[in-house]
């Protein structure tokens, strides 16, 4: 075997055990989560999202959801296909702390956080979490389970979806339209 050949040979192998190293790295900084509701749509009858004193609440009826404060409103579909398609499929991406001192730093506190709570048609809860939107990260919540000391950080940023006024999820019915009563 020439010299030449030998190199090659020897610069192909350190080259192929380089891009091994780096995609092995790649794979070490790729981050999984796991959704915060694993469960069927079918399977939610009742959500409540809280705030201080304020509180939501959204039950459904068959196929038909309505609000519980205002039930003279119509429920905005588009409102509750985001909180099945982004808030229920949000993932806890990172843990970020264990300890319950930082709780309030990070917004998800019994007082400063948001809640999110999901039952079943037997009124059993599905899922307790508390959303905080603390610091400067605006791509991303911080949440916590209420069963739970861990800290999490999301992979999207859900925090506006947890709103408790009833004109964010209901809107007025269209008024009846007035009889022409000239003949």
């Amino acid at each position: 075997m020439t010299d030449s050949l030998k190199y090659s040979l020897g610069a192909l192998t350190l080259l192929l055990g380089l891009y091994l190293f780096n995609q092995k790295t790649q794979k070490s900084h790729t981050i999984s989560g796991s959704v915060i509701f694993s469960g069927e749509r079918s399977d939610i009858h009742r959500v409540l999202i809280s705030e201080g004193e304020k509180s939501l609440e959204l039950v459904r009826s068959d196929t038909t959801w309505k609000i519980t404060q205002a039930d003279s409103l119509l429920i905005k579909e588009n409102q509750i296909d985001k909180l099945f398609d982004r808030l229920l499929a949000v993932k806890q991406e990172m843990l970020i702390s264990r300890k319950e001192n930082k709780w309030e730093k990070f917004g998800v506190d019994d007082s400063l956080g948001r809640h999110l709570q999901v039952f079943d048609d037997k009124d059993q809860e599905l899922i307790h979490y508390i959303f905080g939107n603390a610091g400067q990260d605006y791509q991303h919540n911080y949440i916590r389970n209420v069963n739970s000391q861990d800290v999490y950080r999301t992979n999207d940023n859900v925090y506006f979806l947890l709103n408790s006024n009833t004109t964010y999820w209901g809107k007025s019915p269209p008024k009846p339209k007035e009889k022409d009563t000239n003949l």
